[in-house]
């Protein structure tokens, strides 16, 4: 069973050639003979397409992104609230100025080097030890509950989305450069009901990261280059 943070799969190991937009990948992948947790039943989903690196890729095998025809390994997700107005493009970033680039510290998950994070009106949070991971598979800004806890610490959000201006302004320090995000950037809008998008979990001990998912993507345009080994964010 191959366990993630919304549920587990089972299967077994296949080989075939996978191709999106006309790019193909001769690739091993897992066929799912059986699912567990929401997220997998309720979706109407058809796989996952893991791209992050693969020195955590299951039994080792090699990405997509590692075995596909192109020459240039890089991405970019252009996230919006309205999902089919998202899409993702490889290679490059489609014109897109590249933005403040980053270097990748740990070649697992996009792991960045996560400085501090502030509230409007209170001091910087020290997140020393902790990287920040980009990941278009979470939905939420997700992290421990020892850094997460006081960031969201007095931050209620009215279901009615009645009270966003008074809420604060959460940023993040990544290298040199900062990434405000605004109440109207981390509060997600479902049916006209306001919920939170920042989620504090009790990861175990060595999970030393903060995961900057969709919430932080649909404000940055985020482009990941496996040959350089770099993030970068439209601004």
């Amino acid at each position: 069973m191959i366990e993630y943070g919304s549920g587990g799969v089972s299967g077994f190991a296949s080989k075939d050639t996978a191709s999106l937009g006309g790019i193909a990948a001769n690739m091993q992948f897992a066929e799912i003979t059986e699912a567990k947790g929401t997220s997998f039943i309720a979706s109407k989903m058809d796989g996952i397409i893991g791209l992050a690196y693969d020195t955590i890729s299951v039994n080792g095998y090699k990405t997509w992104m590692d075995v596909n025809s192109l020459t240039d390994k890089s991405f970019t997700f252009f996230l919006h609230s309205n999902p089919t107005a998202s899409y993702m493009n490889f290679p490059g970033t489609q014109g897109a100025a590249a933005g403040n680039v980053h270097n990748v510290i740990e070649q697992k998950y996009w792991g960045l080097n996560l400085k501090s994070i502030t509230k409007s009106g209170a001091s910087a949070i020290t997140t020393t030890g902790y990287k920040a991971v980009i990941d278009s598979g979470t939905s939420l800004l997700v992290g421990p509950k020892a850094i997460i806890d006081e960031v969201i610490s007095g931050v209620t959000v009215e279901s009615n989305c009645s009270n966003l201006s008074s809420l604060p302004t959460v940023s993040f320090a990544i290298d040199d450069k900062v990434y405000p995000l605004t109440p109207d950037d981390y509060v997600l809008k479902i049916e006209n009901e306001c919920l939170l998008g920042i989620a504090s979990m009790a990861f175990p001990k060595g999970f030393d990261y903060v995961i900057l998912g969709d919430v932080f993507m649909r404000k940055y345009p985020s482009t990941f280059n496996l040959d350089k080994n770099t993030v970068s964010f439209a601004v």
